[in-house]
């Protein structure tokens, strides 16, 4: 048996085969059914599907008939059952088998292993952490930690995987892991090592094939890719799983066309290879297909019900028959009927602004139609990006489908949904420029680069992380700023590769010109890579160009490094009491957080003079600090009470310049310039408070009666229908309202019907009323 198992192990199956057959005869029952399931195994993956599904069954029928209760027994009859397809089953007899031996490591493993491959990340953790107890030295659990912990990546996934290496170097299948996340970060170098070294020790790991194929089309090398997957198949002619790897990669370059094309090859081949079908039915509503996807996805859960993300994606699509879907141009935009009112008015007008700007801008026009998909929940959304809850994104863009939270989707005031819709259409043009070859860091850093265009305050911008990770060298080289997004290892390297990523923009904008950019977006879709592409339009390698973005960075904030790092380098200010803030803040007019502090300290005891002294130079050494308690509120506060409400304005001016999402500010300063007179600037703040919180009917309320104040009927008509979406807690004015607005635009049998449902609500309602008799001449 332990010969057969070495050979297995190395890929000498028809020997294996000859040492299984030999150990199964014997009167050992565990022998026997252990040399049977390596058999089936063996048969299964060299495509003989046919004979290992016979074989495997002979397992469920020992089962019913013999009843038996070893861990070992119960444990193999589990795997033949995961075989067969019968997980229910499978699940039922690993748990018997561990409450026959707690001690048993396989059952508690194969466990583990069925249910990561269902997606069940959480349950699959325990039955691992119960290995591990057991044996802290297994490589299989750990590898099963790191396989678990995937899709949410960093330290705890690597340094999982590498205890796996460490216990077992040999490990084919932790290598070919290992492998695969390299070649998901371009690492062909090392995958390509990684690889070499799987297949040295089992020549015919289908695997390590199947990366290797996915590494050389990768690297546009088809002519080793196409003898790559012959070898593949003349290991399994009937391996359709290899399409499926191909499909992964592609999917994750975001090359989802192409994606969809392996999978339907996968499905040729391995009809029953459900995780493809799922695969399919998700890369289709990528392309925006949703019948077929769904149709798809639904054939993959009548194969495997146990499938969580299949479920998952099946609820959603039931949930989103409801979602009202308006036409508007190139644009299908979806959004739950209960917020349909309220945001896709905004959501058209502000698609047809970035198209119109970016077309121009990138002399492109992207292919359409274009859906674009806004949840209210976002569990739904995280659905429908990756299937499965939990992503911590808020918008996706597939090329021709944007999926995004609504602001109802996160607490108050978290995000702005403009700002996130205006970034993900700029995705649709820079992926569809490129036929989809842009890498992550220039397709997001272009996203972040578009929306500091579009309005001021709009995009990331610096805070004192950035600023400190820049003076500590921890910024990405450009070689390496596509793992930030891929496979972070720190908990800020995502936010720093987005925000490191849109400087690049600015930098290649600033110096080099727009077109820089345009003949970059050419060279990605000639499937040129970033090293050629910089020498080739920059006239730079990857070194001179980090070094000249780091320079062009340094002499961007230098001065906000050396305001900021007497804090960092100096922990002990933390500790600072009041009394010794306010002693050294005279002799300390370049310390950002000095100057802070004292001016809150002032605020606090209500000496206004010196609150807005300091807090006004704590805003010249640093700028960006929003937040609560910013200075800006603070100062626009103080000069308020003062009654100086034109001072009040312009620092509250100032921090939207900053901060997008400070509904507060913007709601305050509308109301500010509405009392100044300046109705057209309040006009513009209601509505960049609406890409934060579109929902309070009062703000819109508000705009429709700006928009009469200047004739601007249409706008009125839609703000005042908005407020009447928004659930006012008085719908007769709110029908009244839209009256008023028909009336002024000349359409009278519309404002009747408003005004009729105004009385239906109110009959005693006396401006309906006197409305109503001006319609009818009495």
């Amino acid at each position: 048996m332990l010969i057969g198992e070495i050979y297995a192990i190395t890929g000498r199956y028809q020997e294996a085969m000859v040492e299984f057959e030999k150990a199964r005869n014997t009167e050992e029952i565990p022998i026997k059914l252990r040399a049977d399931l390596r058999r089936a195994e063996i048969l299964e993956m060299t495509g003989k599907e046919e004979a290992a599904q016979e074989l495997y069954r002979t397992f469920a029928e020992y089962y019913k008939d013999e009843s038996p209760d070893s861990a070992d027994e119960l444990t193999m009859i589990a795997s033949a059952l995961t075989h067969l397809e019968r997980y229910q089953d499978a699940n039922e007899v690993y748990l018997e088998a561990i409450a026959s031996d707690e001690k048993f490591i396989d059952a508690q493993l194969g466990g583990g292993e069925l249910y990561t491959s269902k997606y069940n990340y959480a349950d699959a953790a325990e039955f691992f952490n119960d290995a591990l107890k057991i044996n802290q030295n297994s490589a299989r659990a750990h590898l099963g930690v790191a396989a678990n912990k995937r899709i949410e990546g960093g330290e705890a996934m690597l340094s999982a995987l590498a205890q796996a290496l460490k216990i077992n170097p040999n490990y084919v299948e932790a290598r070919t892991f290992a492998a695969s996340l390299d070649l998901e970060s371009e690492k062909y170098g090392s995958a390509s090592t990684l690889i070499d070294e799987a297949i040295k020790i089992n020549p015919n790991s289908l695997d390590a094939h199947s990366l290797r194929a996915a590494g050389y089309w990768l690297q546009n090398r088809q002519t080793d890719y196409e003898n790559e997957l012959k070898a593949v198949f003349a290991i399994n002619p009937r391996y359709g799983k290899v399409y499926e790897v191909l499909a992964h990669f592609a999917t994750q370059t975001r090359r989802y066309s192409e994606s969809v094309a392996f999978l339907r090859e996968a499905i040729k081949i391995s009809p029953r290879l459900w995780s493809a079908h799922l695969a399919l039915g998700i890369g289709l509503m990528r392309l925006g297909e949703i019948v077929e996807g769904r149709a798809a996805i639904e054939k993959s859960f009548e194969g495997d019900a146990f499938n969580i993300w299949a479920k998952n994606t099946l609820d959603l699509l039931d949930s989103m028959k409801e979602y009202r879907e308006t036409k508007q141009g190139d644009f299908i935009v979806k959004v739950a009927a209960k917020e349909a009112d309220v945001l896709t008015g905004y959501a058209t007008d502000l698609l047809d602004e970035v198209q119109r700007k970016l077309t121009t801008r990138y002399k492109f026009t992207p292919q359409g139609p274009i859906s674009v998909e806004i949840f209210p929940n976002h569990e739904d959304f995280a659905v429908r990006a990756l299937g499965l809850p939990g992503l911590g994104a808020l918008g996706v863009c597939f090329g021709k489908v944007i999926a995004q939270d609504s602001p109802s989707a996160r607490p108050g005031g978290q995000f702005n949904w403009g700002s996130t819709l205006w970034h993900e259409y700029t995705h649709v043009i820079t992926l569809q420029i490129t036929d989809h070859m842009i890498p992550r860091w220039f397709s997001e850093g272009l996203s972040v680069f578009e929306e500091h265009n579009a309005r001021p305050g709009w995009g990331d911008d610096w805070s004192v992380d950035t600023i400190k990770e820049f003076a500590d060298g921890k910024w990405f080289k450009i070689s390496e700023i596509d793992n930030g997004f891929i496979r972070p290892k720190r908990p800020n390297d995502i936010s720093l590769a987005y925000f490191e990523a849109s400087q690049i923009c600015h930098f290649i904008n600033d110096r080099y010109g727009f077109d820089a950019i345009l003949g970059m977006l050419r060279g990605y879709r000639d499937k040129k890579k970033t090293p050629e592409i910089l020498l080739q339009v920059l006239k730079l390698s990857e070194t001179d160009f980090d070094r000249e973005f780091t320079g062009y960075v340094r002499s961007k904030i230098d001065r906000y490094i050396k305001t900021l790092e007497a804090g960092w380098k100096n922990p002990a200010n933390a500790q600072m009491t009041d009394q010794d803030v306010i002693a050294a803040a005279p002799s300390r007019p370049d310390d950002f957080v000095i100057n802070l502090r004292a001016g809150m300290i002032y605020y606090g005891q209500r000496d206004n003079d010196k609150a807005a002294q300091y807090l006004k130079r704590a805003i010249e050494l640093f700028p960006y600090l929003t937040g609560s308690n910013n200075a800006y509120e603070i100062l626009a506060d103080i000069y308020q009470k003062q009654g100086d409400k034109t001072a009040a304005a312009e620092f509250l001016e100032a921090l939207i310049k900053y901060d997008e999402n400070n509904y507060p500010a913007l709601r305050k300063l509308s109301e500010l310039k509405l009392e100044s007179g300046d109705k057209q600037r309040a006009m513009e703040l209601l509505k960049l408070s609406f890409y934060v919180n579109p929902f309070e009917h009062e703000q819109h309320t508000r705009a429709g009666n700006l928009s009469l104040d200047k004739n601007d009927t249409e706008v009125a008509i839609r703000e005042f229908r908005i407020a009447l979406g928004a659930g006012p807690p008085n719908p007769a004015e709110a029908h009244y309202n839209i009256a008023r607005a028909y009336l002024a635009a000349g359409r009278n049998s519309e404002a009747k019907r408003s005004i009729l449902k105004s009385l239906e609500i109110a009959p005693g309602f006396d401006k309906a009323q006197d409305l109503l008799l001006k319609l009818t001449g009495q």
